[in-house]
């Protein structure tokens, strides 16, 4: 380890300590930002301090922190964005701030503005910090990027949060009656704020039917996320919390011209995309499937001058892979495949449910073990998030024909729920959870008490946007951060005001205008078919229907071959996803003796027989429970991590009573 500091001139007193930590194997690590504030100025020792940041070591990182009286900010980076966003503070600390993520627009804003204050063009910190200065607290409207900063303002006596429109970045909080404390990891608060780990009940049953958490919720009582969009200020005098939301989607009132022109919006403002998540790196990855919103990123790439490459992972000669191997040899870029290890949940599950505070999902973690290996070939990567939502409506059009907003809601409810429906509440669920399900489903609708549009469309986008976006999609996305630049173009400002909720619905519907618009900007590639409809992009109804109903089948033979031969016997499959044979494989062993230990099945909050009965109907082939199999193992991981004893460092926490840890 090396570690060194440097004394901020004519204060000797304050100093910023800068740390490196050394790779370990399979490193992961937080990387985001932090801060504490105390209202006693005695209740903050170096020895406090280094507890905390003991929980943040991991991996080949990099951080920072600024000691500010009884309080610090700090931040966690990759080695290789080092100084990006670091701590940035004047000489007398009356201004200090920390960031994570990258502003886009940095010459649009200047150009807006007027010169700003000279600054290295590398710190991200450092614009904001400028950019604060001369709006003040308006300043958030202009950015163009996902990000989070937090500004030290000791003149006004207060900190200034802020994270950009969608709240791509998690960003945690609590408030005590001695301590404000933020983070991008929920663990982070859980140490600095003394809070004994309480499991928030209310968070088992929305994580078990929905996938996800409503809300500002986390697992832990006390500790909430903070909202999109939002200026979060923290009075230090009052020891209050005020916050405020700066942005919001709405529906823009503009007439369409012809298709053609709209091509060309969708060109010139995609391109301008690409460029800006690019940001002058030579090396550009994209992780390129069978859909088109990855076919777009890819594209458009290879207009830029970075030399780009193509990374899938799956099975070799699925329907993904085929796409994505036409695609790349279409754009003439390099091409890698790699297979998804049977074994990744057995060996990563415990450092995924640590990392991720128990709210990202093992299910959406199947890049994990190969990451390592994308970041030794590649300066940052493209991903595609965000496309399919702005450019293909879900929308159909019974769902346009309702006549309320109840029925918006219920049926929204309804789609969302794929784990455990609420009739299976009684089988699978403790005594604590007999009402559980109707609590649920109020909190669900609660969560459109603050939506103003009157059409059923309008309702189901802005709620997609606004709740299942920040809390499934986006979160579902963070792992890759531990390891990766990770870049999003169709998440630009200016592709998102132009499009979302304002392209008309039965442009959007099954994704057309996308399909459409790329085939006209790259005519090459529409010829090749994409994965949800085994057609060609541009094929009629009949064709379309055809390519589904083979993909269909296909599906339906190579489950009654797998059940008839316990896996023996298959055909390749149209998805690279394969949760439910590398759960009776490589990670067969690790899941069942977890999930059947006495400790897991006598917590209470399940019933001990319907965690038996879906883990042998699934390991004999009788069914696929796969998402619930693997939730099953997060809840327990998350028990056995943060509500037996909270341990900073990472730890094996899988222990049974045949294999207990050794103390």
């Amino acid at each position: 380890m090396e570690q060194g500091s440097r004394k901020i001139r004519n204060l000797p007193s304050q100093i910023v300590i800068w740390t490196r930590f050394n790779p370990s194997e399979s490193a992961i690590f937080m990387v985001g930002i932090f801060g504490l504030a105390c209202q006693k100025k005695d209740s903050l020792c170096k020895e406090n301090v280094e507890d905390l940041v003991k929980i943040l070591r991991r991996g080949d990182c990099c951080t920072e922190r600024l000691m500010l009286g009884s309080g610090f900010l700090g931040t966690v980076e990759l080695l290789s964005s080092r100084g990006k966003n670091g701590v940035v503070f004047d000489n007398d600390l009356s201004l200090a701030g920390i960031s994570r993520g990258s502003v886009g627009n940095k010459k649009e804003i200047i150009d807006a503005l007027g010169a700003l204050p000279s600054i290295p063009a590398e710190s991200e910190t450092q614009f904001l910090i400028n950019l604060y200065q001369k709006k003040g607290l308006e300043f958030a409207r202009y950015i163009n990027g996902l990000f989070n900063v937090a500004i030290n303002d000791e003149k006004n006596r207060r900190i200034i949060i802020v994270n950009d429109r969608y709240g791509f970045y998690p960003l945690f909080y609590a408030l005590s009656n001695e301590r404000f404390v933020f983070a991008s990891e929920a663990k982070f608060i859980l140490r600095a704020t003394n809070i004994a780990p309480k499991m928030n009940k209310m968070a088992i049953s929305e994580f078990f039917t929905l996938s996800y958490l409503l809300g500002e919720k986390t697992f832990f009582e006390g500790i909430r996320l903070m909202k999109p969009a939002s200026i979060m200020i923290f009075n230090k005098a009052e020891n209050k919390v005020e916050t405020k939301q700066y942005w919001d989607f709405s529906i823009p009132k503009r007439s369409f011209d012809t298709q053609g022109i709209l091509f060309e919006d969708f060109k010139r403002l995609m391109g301008k995309a690409v460029e800006r998540a690019i940001q002058g790196n030579k090396k550009i990855g994209v992780f390129l499937s069978g859909g088109l919103d990855s076919r777009a990123i890819a594209a458009f790439a290879t207009r830029t001058d970075a030399e780009v490459v193509a990374f899938t992972f799956g099975n070799k000669d699925s329907f993904e892979q085929k796409i994505a191997a036409r695609v790349a040899e279409k754009l003439k870029i390099k091409y890698v495949l790699r297979e998804i290890p049977s074994d990744f949940i057995a060996n990563y599950a415990e450092k995924i449910v640590y990392n991720g505070d128990g709210m990202i999902r093992i299910r959406d973690c199947h890049f994990i073990a190969l990451l390592d290996e994308v970041k030794s070939m590649v300066d940052a990567v493209l991903l595609g998030t965000f496309g399919g939502e702005l450019f293909g409506s879900k929308v159909t059009k019974k769902q346009r024909d309702f006549e309320s907003k109840e029925e918006v809601i219920d049926y929204l409810f309804k789609k969302n729920t794929t784990v455990i429906p609420l009739d299976e509440y009684q089988e699978a669920f403790g005594s604590d959870f007999k009402n559980a399900g109707s609590e649920l489903l109020e909190r669900f609708h609660r969560t459109f008490d603050q939506i103003q549009f009157g059409l059923p469309e309008d309702i189901v986008e802005y709620w997609e946007y606004r709740n299942r976006q920040i809390r499934y999609i986006f979160q579902s996305f963070q792992y890759m951060n531990w390891y990766l630049d990770m870049r999003h173009p169709f998440l630009d400002t200016d592709l998102v005001e132009f499009f979302a909720l304002g392209l008309p619905y039965n442009s959007r519907l099954n994704e057309s205008f996308l399909q459409k618009a790329l085939n006209y900007c790259f005519p090459s590639l529409s010829d090749i078919p994409w994965e949800r409809t085994g057609a060609p992009p541009d094929a009629g109804p009949f064709t379309m229907w055809v390519g589904r109903g083979k993909l269909f089948l296909k599906n339906q033979i190579r489950r009654i071959l797998e059940r008839a031969s316990k896996g023996k016997i298959g055909i390749a499959p149209r998805d690279y996803r394969l949760y439910g044979q590398w759960l009776r494989t490589g990670s067969k062993d690790y899941v069942a003796r977890l999930l059947s230990d006495h400790r897991t099945l006598s917590r209470g909050f399940f019933n001990p027989g319907y965690i038996q009965r879906v883990l042998q109907e699934h390991m004999n082939f009788q069914e696929n429970h796969d998402e619930l199999v693997c939730d099953l193992v997060n809840f327990e991981l998350l028990n056995r991590t943060f509500l037996e004893g909270f341990e900073p460092l990472e730890c094996n926490v899988f222990e049974t009573d045949e294999n207990p840890r050794k103390v």
